[in-house]
């Protein structure tokens, strides 16, 4: 096992390539035409989010998010002129960094908790009312979350295809979960009309799944790669047996023992 001041310094490096990433993203494409939908806006930055919360977890992967993102405001100077709304967005898409790192921690009653209650809240609000089948697809997904997580959490140990199943829904549920929230926040802000949320109620759920496509694709070639690297090591089944006779051994002296002397 690795000291643990060396478990600390490839945690730090880890974290800071990143933040790094995360900084950079800015600079990619803001948005581009879906599926021949023109004017639909594909915003980089929050398959970012969802990236950083399945790569760094819920906690490092919202603080990744933040960090990156207040960086390049404060770097580029953009920070004077930042609108409110643009100030929640980083919120937000921290918020994305929370759910996705939570589905891959398989903390789905917390999951379950914040998605519900995003939604909940959009029917408190005026237009929430008025255009209630908005939020459809978030409806869906956290149905299909619900119904399938058992399923996914089992078959995914042992198969390539779940993998990529579970690592999607987290992308797709910190993506939606951004999405939810700025919706609210953009109405509360700027009283935006009904219309305008009913004109991109099929639009939104095509813009989202490609957002969060990539970086599931991402993770999951990640996560095959350095599994396939694992399996390939050819001592790779001798260590493990060696570190369960090693606890066995360990066991044996210290606790059984131990037991057997105290009862003579």
């Amino acid at each position: 096992m690795l000291p643990k001041r060396i478990k600390n310094d490839v945690k730090a490096v880890y974290l800071l390539f990143g933040i790094v990433m995360t900084y950079f993203s800015i600079y990619m494409p803001d948005y581009m035409d879906v599926v021949g939908v023109s004017g639909t806006r594909i915003s980089s930055t929050v398959s970012f989010g969802a990236l950083n919360g399945m790569l760094f977890g819920p906690f490092w992967g919202s603080i990744v998010s933040l960090t990156g993102f207040m960086l390049h405001k404060f770097t580029s100077g953009s920070y004077a002129s930042m609108t409110s709304f643009s100030v929640f967005s980083v919120l937000f898409i921290a918020l994305s960094s929370i759910v996705a790192g939570l589905v891959v921690n398989r903390e789905h009653k917390a999951v379950r908790y914040i998605f519900s209650t995003l939604i909940a809240a959009w029917y408190l609000l005026d237009v929430g009312r008025a255009v209630y089948y908005y939020p459809w697809y978030h409806l869906l997904v956290l149905g299909i979350f619900i119904f399938f997580e058992k399923t996914i959490l089992i078959k995914s140990v042992t198969s390539k295809a779940y993998v990529f199943a579970s690592l999607f829904i987290a992308s797709l549920m910190g993506v939606l979960s951004d999405h939810m929230a700025g919706s609210i926040t953009y109405y509360l802000l700027y009283g935006l009309p009904a219309d305008m949320y009913r004109s991109v109620v099929f639009i939104y759920p095509v813009e989202r799944t490609i957002l969060a496509f990539f970086p599931a694709f991402l993770v999951y070639v990640l996560v095959v790669i350095f599994k396939d690297i694992l399996l390939s090591s050819g001592t790779i089944e001798k260590d493990i047996e060696d570190m369960k006779s090693k606890d066995l051994e360990e066991y044996l002296q210290n606790d059984v023992l131990k037991i057997i002397k105290e009862d003579d």
